[in-house]
């Protein structure tokens, strides 16, 4: 076996996978500064070993320190956008709405991890409003019109591989978030069948999502879809439609160089 194989075979460090998940749990935060001793609760492991893990972070630029506890550190600004200036999904996207700026809606283009939406841009349109996303966070995706389009656009067997992982009962942001399993699979046989996906107040109340798939059909690993956000009192059936033409035109414009995404 070469040597190339024998790493790849080999289990990662734990150090490596603590450290991840660190990151995380700093970043989840929002600014707000994590102490060591609330790390370690987290993940079980002694105190002294998130000290040595953190510190290393610390000294390659990942976490800052203060008596407050730990923040993130400027260098995952820079590998962050290092990261979107060379993926052609975001370059796509910022290039297609600079181009028809103002853009009439809030845009935005988001991936799937596991089953969460991760947002990956977003380009604020003429009227500007207020909803709980944000690039880089990520939601449920069975509450958001990405989320829905992207699995709508998986076929049968790797949705079911997807949804048989799931539970019965969903995560829920809102009163009107689809949180049953059952009447999720049933609304994606409508999404697969539209070509497009609806969020009705079930991430924001107040708020209409419309979304679109990048096509062809995508796999679980390369799903893209974009979405465009109205005011519900402004989400009649003609605004709605007129959002499908943009999203679908914006999708185009997106997956045109996507065949390198990864």
């Amino acid at each position: 076996m070469s040597e190339v194989l024998a790493r790849g075979s080999a289990a990662p460090p734990p150090a490596i996978l603590r450290g991840a998940e660190i990151l995380r749990i700093v970043a989840e935060k929002n600014g707000t500064p994590v102490k060591a001793t609330a790390m370690s609760k987290e993940l079980r492991i002694p105190r002294s070993s998130v000290v040595n893990i953190c510190s290393a972070l610390k000294e390659v630029g990942f976490l800052r320190v203060s008596e407050a506890g730990y923040t993130l550190g400027p260098r995952l600004g820079e590998l962050g956008q290092a990261f979107f200036s060379t993926f052609a999904p975001v370059r796509n996207f910022a290039e297609y709405c600079q181009s028809v700026d103002p853009m009439p809606v809030t845009v935005q283009l988001g991936t799937l991890d596991d089953f969460d939406v991760v947002y990956l841009a977003r380009h604020d349109g003429r009227d500007l409003i207020s909803i709980a996303s944000r690039v880089g966070g990520r939601l449920p995706a069975n509450c958001t019109a990405l989320g829905k389009a992207m699995l709508g656009s998986l076929d049968g067997p790797q949705l079911d591989l997807l949804l048989d992982t799931q539970p019965a009962q969903l995560a829920s942001l809102t009163p009107d978030s689809i949180s049953d399993l059952a009447a999720l699979r049933a609304a994606l046989v409508t999404v697969a069948e539209n070509g497009y996906a609806l969020d009705d107040e079930e991430t924001t109340p107040g708020i209409v999502c419309v979304a679109v798939p990048l096509l062809p059909r995508q796999d679980i690993h390369h799903a893209y879809a974009v979405s465009a956000s109205i005011l519900r009192i402004n989400a009649t059936p003609e605004r709605i439609e007129s959002a499908v033409r943009l999203l679908t035109n914006l999708a185009q414009a997106v997956s045109g160089a996507s065949s390198n995404t990864d």
